[in-house]
């Protein structure tokens, strides 16, 4: 009978042994997954598109957005000074487009069926972005680029319209941008220039500012540097960020 019950609670011991064991085996966990970053910004790509006309032009393409930036260049059409602001815009999120007008860079002589040129072939830079899936546009020119820019900003429907630095008549070559142009611009506007600029005298940024409507911006740079310029100059940091902010403000990225 006492072996009985021994043997009894023998077996009853061991059993709650093992519950104990079992109660204190660790539950494996499955490790929590690691949030995903922001997909790497694209490397920068060449790209062709054609004009209105058929003549093709050639660019580079940063960056992937449905909100695009088009950086439009001065009268020496060379997009070498964009090229390391550009992907300061794409790593916030933009489509960025630098391009080439289809007359030589830096030619000696200039027209006035070039200065109409850099107006057809920013349209057809509008016409591209749209069509690769942009659904803004924000319009940043320089000099020539800039009298673009401001002059197919309220047919083109832009969403933010650059100017750096251009005059509204080119009298010499029979290119304006005419005031009712301005005034029909109903996009937020940023005009910049320098102070001393004798490219294109402050005076004319001036006066494009005064004929456009609202809402629109005026800001000045102490010192003589020309349109694009300015993104090499003394003042480089500062234009990089008010170009940044505003574009942000008004066409955010995607």
């Amino acid at each position: 009978m006492l072996a009985r019950t021994l043997a009894s609670a023998l077996a009853a011991l061991l059993v709650l042994a093992a519950c104990a064991g079992a109660a204190a085996s660790p539950t494996a966990v499955a490790p929590a997954p690691t949030p995903a970053g922001p997909p790497p910004t694209p490397a920068p790509r060449t790209v062709t598109f054609p004009a209105a006309d058929g003549t093709i032009l050639s660019g580079t393409l940063y960056g992937a957005g449905t909100s695009a930036v088009i950086l439009s260049n001065m009268g020496d059409n060379d997009p070498a000074p964009w090229q390391a602001f550009a992907p300061l815009l794409a790593e916030r999120g933009y489509t960025v487009l630098t391009y080439s007008f289809r007359f030589p860079a830096r030619s000696p002589t200039f027209t006035s069926a070039m200065a109409q040129q850099s107006f057809d072939d920013l349209r057809a830079a509008i016409t591209f972005v749209r069509a690769s899936g942009a659904r803004r546009v924000a319009l940043v020119g320089a000099s020539l680029g800039g009298m673009a820019s401001a002059k197919a900003a309220a047919s083109e429907h832009a969403d933010a319209l650059v100017v750096l630095a251009a005059p509204v008549d080119l009298d010499a070559f029979d290119f304006h941008v005419e005031a009712g142009e301005l005034r029909a611009i109903d996009a937020p506007k940023l005009l910049i220039g320098s102070k001393s600029d004798t490219t294109v005298p402050f005076a004319d940024t001036q006066r494009m500012y005064d004929l456009a409507g609202d809402p629109k911006q005026l800001y000045t740079y102490p010192g003589s540097a020309h349109g694009v310029k300015l993104l090499a100059g003394e003042h480089a940091a500062d234009l990089r960020d008010r170009l940044i902010a505003f574009i942000s403000a008004h066409v955010p990225s995607e």
